[in-house]
């Protein structure tokens, strides 16, 4: 509490000129590592890596037993490594760009809004059946663009669940399509 009686919000502290305290830009940076990581599982580079991975040990293991075998020299081995490595860094990309779906090789960024609604209305039919938390359905109707139905779904958490911190909820990088949005920052307002 300051001399005022007033709690400090910290979050709001400027310094001096009015520019954002190291905290805020610590926060934004976090926020969008954590946006960067989620879309790499998305995305599902993480698995790819790790397949690459595991496949290339296979193959250096092999090389370093055949190679010795034939007399080959060793800078045959050294080309088999920078192959690999190099191999791993298209691979990497490949998979954050392209997707393997059941129809075939997609484009990540070219799902149509049409399969989204369908997913939507899977994970809706699966709700009716099973507990889903409404933070989880806001997330989905947030990355969708659906800023209504993902307020929606914050709100109907918030009265079912009067312990909820809102802390979390501030700093998601997944909600930050919802900034800003009167709504969403009369929620952040609610009193723990």
């Amino acid at each position: 509490m300051t001399a005022s009686g007033h709690a400090m919000n910290w979050d709001t502290i400027r310094s001096v000129n009015g520019s954002p305290t190291h905290c805020n830009r610590a926060r934004t940076f976090q926020m969008k590592v954590s946006n960067f990581l989620t879309e790499l599982k998305r995305r599902k580079v993480y698995k790819v890596a790790v397949a690459y991975a595991f496949v290339s040990w296979l193959l250096i293991q092999a090389a370093s037993i055949f190679l010795p075998t034939f007399d080959a020299p060793p800078c045959m081995m050294r080309a088999v490594v920078v192959f690999l490595a190099l191999g791993f860094i298209v691979s990497a990309i490949l998979s954050w760009v392209f997707d393997i779906t059941p129809q075939g090789i997609k484009r990540t960024a070219d799902i149509s809004p049409d399969e989204a609604v369908d997913i939507v209305r899977q994970l809706e039919a699966q709700a009716r059946q099973e507990f889903v938390r409404g933070y989880l359905s806001a997330l989905i109707y947030a990355g969708l663009g659906d800023k209504t139905k993902a307020i929606d779904y914050l709100k109907r958490e918030y009265l079912n669940h009067d312990n909820i911190d809102p802390a979390g909820i501030r700093v998601d990088a997944m909600l930050d399509g919802l900034r800003g949005d009167p709504r969403f920052e009369a929620l952040m307002e609610r009193p723990q």
